[in-house]
């Protein structure tokens, strides 16, 4: 019953976060160029549970057996009478069933995605052999039937803890909130007719100046200030190929490859690039992105076309937003009415069960 109370307890949490963010993009939905997040949950650490007197020798009788499958770049690897292991950052997490990815260091990880679908390559736990970590470099790998993996016909570890007859099995102990996911999938296009509107047809990023850094946009609301600056409505320098983009003519024009075109003469470009993995930028705020340190991806050119006289809306919709807003209220209630009953047979269970 205790073992309710967390799994309850922490499911409360993990829904508060995930209407803290739904409540975010709701505020954001008329917000130009915003980007909707949705928080990624995942299990606490799997505990495995033995008896304490109990038999502390290896179950011989039931041979283990491992099983490998893979879709595209994912592996998926089952086990019977034993466990795999997997370094978290809570400790090590014990389970009989691990889908993981080859990263781009070599080492088997747990598979972790983005918004959209792709990989996000570095942040998943690495799987654990008997010698610690599986680095497999660039090389094909194999995992045969007793999870020994082998790596040009040498073998560099065994991924099975062998099951022990004392042990009772795992046990979860919940949801915790992981991480803020955001999806950069395009708004809809709004043609304003104002010529600081600008728009990106396609995946990339303004470069904006913000307080001496580089940030990334899809917002493109711009305006000038006094000194004739491109700048966002904030005020801050959007950057062009040669630094600060300056419009020192009223009948400037912006053409599909975001040159910027004054007097018949193009004297500038805008700075837009675009990045394969989108698990390399970090929101900051409601319009500004940062890309995280040491990136799996890479920076790429922009290869869609650039819109004067329009505005990527945002891509929270409001509708959308509103029914995961109830559904999460209604996921608090449910545990919350859990608690309150298995507060009650605990009550009971002292209060009666002690009479006896």
């Amino acid at each position: 019953m205790v073992k309710g109370l967390y799994v309850a307890g922490t499911s409360m949490v993990a829904n508060t976060d995930k209407i803290d963010v739904i409540s975010n993009n709701l505020a954001n939905v008329n917000t130009a160029g915003y980007k909707k997040d949705r928080m990624g949950v995942e299990s606490f650490n799997d505990r495995l549970f033995s008896r304490i007197k109990g038999s502390d020798y290896m179950a011989n009788t039931k041979p283990i057996k491992v099983t490998l499958s893979m879709v595209d770049k994912e592996y998926n690897l089952k086990t019977t009478n034993g466990y795999f292991k997997v370094d978290t950052e809570d400790g090590i997490h014990y389970t009989d069933e691990v889908r993981f990815i080859k990263d781009k260091d070599g080492y088997l990880r747990t598979i972790r995605k983005n918004v959209g679908g792709t990989f996000d390559w570095l942040s998943g736990d690495k799987i654990l052999s008997d010698k610690g970590p599986v680095y497999v470099g660039d090389s094909d790998f194999d995992i045969d039937e007793l999870g020994n993996v082998s790596v040009g016909g040498q073998t560099v570890g065994n991924l099975v803890q062998k099951n022990k007859l004392n042990n009772i099995g795992l046990m979860s102990a919940g949801v915790k909130s992981a991480k803020i996911l955001t999806d950069y999938e395009s708004g809809q296009l709004e043609h304003t007719g104002q010529k600081y509107d600008v728009a990106l047809k396609g995946e990339g990023f303004f470069h904006v100046e913000v307080a001496g850094k580089d940030y990334l946009s899809r917002n493109g609301a711009f305006t000038i200030n006094s000194n004739n600056e491109l700048v966002t409505m904030d005020g801050y320098k959007v950057l062009g190929v040669e630094g600060p983009i300056i419009i020192n003519d009223e009948n400037f024009s912006i053409n599909e490859y975001g040159e910027i075109i004054q007097d018949g003469q193009i004297t500038d470009k805008f700075a837009l690039t675009n990045y394969t993995n989108v698990g390399d930028l970090q929101k900051v705020g409601g319009s500004f992105i940062k890309v995280l340190p040491n990136p799996t991806g890479e920076k790429v050119e922009f290869d869609g076309k650039v819109l004067q006289g329009f505005l990527e809306g945002s891509n929270a919709d409001a509708v959308t937003e509103m029914i995961n807003l109830i559904q999460m209220n209604r996921n608090y209630e449910s545990s919350s009415k859990a608690i309150t009953t298995i507060d009650d047979m605990i009550s009971k269970a002292v209060n009666d069960l002690g009479r006896v």
